[in-house]
């Protein structure tokens, strides 16, 4: 985790000004999360700061850390996966309600209990004021009440909102919250993602271009096309009937919730589909279908894992990501009893489509009532573990687990010089050096499936997943995503940052002053010994 790890990899820095002292630190890793590191560890010894920060000792900033790698209310710690920390929690400590703002005096306990969230916001105001949350853009009431329970004020009115620390925005308008997005604020999207992956054909792009350099470790997602551009290559999979024996899925470029999708093993629909495409500027993407999938209960189902993409700043302004795998999830199952495609199947989308928009209109969707997460229609990834190891082994549960984070790294990994670009050129000017951290994360919903060899492949990725709540599993996954990316990303903030921000500003601008006036004056030196220049040669 964070606390461990980073700090053993960080190089030593400087010894910070009375202003550094708002930059940003990792905090420390909550129990249901698992960290991915895209660099190299450094050789370089840990600084004295980082060794004062390990220990739980005061650091420089005058913060009081916990030992590295410890979180309030954990217990005894395991190693998992090759060294990526869990934690085992202490029989005090509620795994699935982690602790995100440290232990409460009972006084604060007693007076949050009489007067509700309202308590916590007065004591912040004591000591400052109030984080602001923007959730003008957010309709999702999960989302609202996790900024509420860390005693931040969210505000709904739009118009009100430009100000906030934190801006969580959940619709098409984020380019225009990108340009509002100060150094000391913090916005839940990253500049470029949904261009570079969320969309089906910009995904299958820049995966098939990594599978032709790396074709071994790009194996997960299935082999596939783009259409109008890949028809030419499409028809070479296909005999001179016309007829394939493969099954192939076609799914349009601009459509989400399973809209639009179809399976097919005839060249001619493909190629009446490219010319629609071509005909309204759009595209397709085909896949090859994968027919022997993995089965619970006789049903296809797909996984869709959560994975927090945020990042450090580097020494020369760049991106170092930080990525996270939150270790729980869900499991969606189809409707259907599944069989083999068949001409007389195919078209049986409750059978061969995963997606809970589609499934959920079933007569046969049972609902997930909260009490066992291992029944009805959407399961948790934990329950699906856990079944993983039952019929397979431990082996095979840690097996699969280092593939999901690998294939979750790895999609990232593709696009990350173009998110650091993206950023550098979208968000307004940061004129204090980097010192107020990197100013934007975001949540991934990665869709994988598996088949009968539980080899996962990756379907696709939604940069704005969906956090309703139709379901009290739902509400218990969702809400603590929410409540461990904010602990993450934004435990460090403060109402006072933008005076901060503020104050780094003129401190850059006074010692660049000073520097300019001390770098002067051997030059007025040398004019004086030299006749004063221009002026003094007209004289002579």
């Amino acid at each position: 985790g964070p606390g461990a790890d980073a700090a053993a990899e960080s190089p030593a820095p400087s010894p910070p000004s009375t202003a550094e002292t708002k930059r940003r630190r990792s905090p420390p890793l909550p129990p249901d999360v698992s960290q991915q590191r895209s660099t190299r560890p450094s050789s370089r010894p840990p600084s004295s700061e980082q060794r004062l920060r390990s220990s739980g000792r005061q650091t420089p900033s005058g913060e009081q850390r916990p030992p590295s790698g410890a979180s309030p209310g954990s217990g005894s710690k395991q190693q998992d996966e090759k060294g990526l920390t869990s934690r085992e929690p202490s029989p005090s400590h509620d795994d699935r309600q982690p602790s995100v703002g440290g232990a409460k005096s009972s006084t604060a306990e007693a007076e949050d209990a009489e007067a509700g969230n309202d308590g916590a916001v007065r004591r912040a105001k004591k000591k400052g004021g109030v984080v602001t949350f923007n959730a003008s853009q957010s309709d999702y009431d999960v989302v609202a009440a996790a900024a509420e329970a860390r005693g931040w004020r969210v505000v709904k009115p739009a118009d009100r909102a430009s100000q906030c620390n934190v801006h969580w925005i959940d619709n098409g308008t984020i380019p225009d919250w990108f340009r509002k997005t100060e150094p000391w604020m913090r916005i839940n999207h990253f500049p470029g993602m949904n261009n570079a992956l969320a969309r089906k054909t910009r995904l299958a792009r820049n995966m098939n271009r990594m599978q032709r350099i790396f074709p071994k470790e790009y194996a997960f997602l299935p082999p596939t096309w783009v259409l109008p551009d890949d028809i030419s290559d499409m028809e070479r999979q296909f005999g001179e009937s016309g007829v394939s024996k493969a099954i192939y899925i076609v799914k349009p470029d601009h459509l989400c919730q399973g809209k639009g999708i179809f399976l097919t093993t005839e060249l001619a629909r493909l190629r009446s589909c490219a010319t629609e495409c071509r005909q309204k500027d759009q595209s397709a993407v085909v896949q090859r279908y994968i027919a022997r999938p993995m089965l619970i209960e006789g049903l296809k189902f797909d996984l869709r894992l959560y994975f927090l993409v945020a990042g450090k700043m580097t020494a020369g302004g760049g991106l170092d990501p930080r990525c996270f795998l939150f270790r729980d999830g869900l499991v969606r199952l189809c409707t259907t009893a599944y069989s083999a495609p068949t001409p007389e199947t195919m078209d049986q989308k409750c059978m061969h489509l995963t997606n809970y928009a589609i499934n959920k209109h079933s007569d046969d969707f049972q609902q997930n009532d909260g009490e066992d997460e291992g029944s009805g229609s959407k399961r948790s990834l934990n329950w699906f573990m856990k079944h993983v190891e039952e019929e397979y082994g431990e082996k095979e549960r840690r097996k699969l687990w280092l593939k999901l984070m690998g294939l979750c790294v790895k999609t990232v990994l593709t696009v990350q010089p173009n998110l650091e670009a993206e950023c550098n050129a979208t968000f307004p000017r940061d004129l204090s050096g980097g010192q107020m951290g990197w100013r934007c994360f975001e949540i991934l919903g990665i869709d994988v499936m598996l088949d009968a060899k539980r080899k996962p492949y990756l379907i696709e990725i939604n940069h704005l997943p969906s956090f309703t709540c139709d379901s009290p599993l739902d509400e218990d996954i969702k809400r603590r995503l929410i409540d461990q990316t904010l602990e993450l990303t934004c435990s460090t903030l403060s109402a006072k940052d933008r005076k901060a921000y503020e104050q780094l500003v003129r401190e850059r601008r006074d010692a660049g002053t000073a520097g300019a006036s001390v770098s002067a004056a051997p030059n007025v030196a040398a004019s004086a010994a030299s006749g004063g220049g221009h002026g003094g040669g007209r004289e002579g």
